[in-house]
Order: C-alpha cells, then structure tokens, then sequence
C-alpha cells in the first residue's frame, strides 16, 4: 500500500479558471530518490509507513504548491523511492496578444511546472539533509518524468491508478 492523498479539486479548479486570462494543464509528475533508495519510507504488513524523510517530502510538497501562485495539487502518492502527483498548472497570457506569457507555444511545458518542481526538489533536499546530517547529499535522481494530461478520461483512469495503488480502489486519503 501506498500514501495517497487528494486536494479538493473543484476548489482547485475553480481557483485556477480566470476567464479569458489563463488556462489550465494538467501534468503526472514523477519524482524519484537518488539512485531508487527507499528514502521515503517501507512497507510492513502491506502497508507503507512514512520514515521522517517522508513526513518532510509530503509536507514540502503540499507547502511548496500552497506557496506558487498558478500551481495546484489534485491527487498524490508516496512510495518508499517515489513521489507521483497529477498537477494543476495555470497558463497565463497576454491580453494583448494571446500568447504565453513565458514561451512561444501551446505545446512547450511551462516554465511554472519546471520552476515548481525545481524550488521543491531544492528546499525537501535542504530539510532531509539537515535531519540526517548530510548537507550536500543528493535525494533527488536529476530529471524527473511527466506526462501531460489531455482528456478528461485520461485524467479519470490516473486517478483510478492512483487510488487502486493503495490497495483501496477509489478511496481516496487527506494531508
């Protein structure tokens, strides 16, 4: 089993849907420990039990999305070598001319979901190396995966993923 946990997301996307200003993305974010350590946590009797490093990456991750404008949190899960999320991203453009503020397409990844992913990496590597003493240490592989998500039925079968990844179908946890 695995911790999931879910954001309300009609409030979510409500928050982020600014008529004739923004539009939204949908990503699948993967992040993954330094060379698949099990850093996170580990299973005893089916079910995954947060070491301390795990309590600080589940915290960074909901604190670093309540502090950036345009991000928001639907759905996330915890393993013991990985941490999966379905995001929100807001795109904003220019009214003048309606682009992206920040790259020229549509199709390019935003510069606010590589800035996110970015900040969180850097302050939950800072908090887990204070706590285990290692400054400097690597947590993090470098990359990250993602995978935009462009169908409502795609982002239904993600959630169901998710939530079937616990071992309770369609049960969903809170932070």
């Amino acid at each position: 089993m695995t911790l999931i946990c879910d954001i309300n997301l009609a409030a979510a996307s409500k928050k982020l849907l600014l008529p004739h200003s923004a539009t939204v993305k949908v990503y699948l974010i993967q992040l993954s420990t330094y060379q698949r350590q099990p850093l996170l946590g580990y299973y005893q009797m089916g079910k995954l039990c947060l070491s301390d490093y795990g309590v600080i990456i589940t915290d960074e991750w909901v604190r670093s999305a309540a502090n950036r404008k345009g991000i928001e949190l639907d759905q996330w899960l915890v393993t013991p070598d990985t941490i999966q999320g379905i995001l929100f991203v807001q795109m904003t453009f220019s009214p003048r001319f309606g682009q992206p503020l920040v790259g020229n397409s549509l199709s390019q990844k935003p510069w606010l979901l590589s800035s996110f992913i970015a900040s969180f990496k850097a302050a939950a590597a800072k908090r887990v190396n204070l706590r285990r003493n290692q400054p400097g240490q690597p947590v993090w592989q470098r990359n990250y995966q993602e995978h935009l998500i462009t169908e409502a039925r795609a982002l239904t079968k993600l959630r169901e993923h998710l939530s079937e990844a616990t071992g309770q179908p369609n049960q969903r946890g809170s932070a």
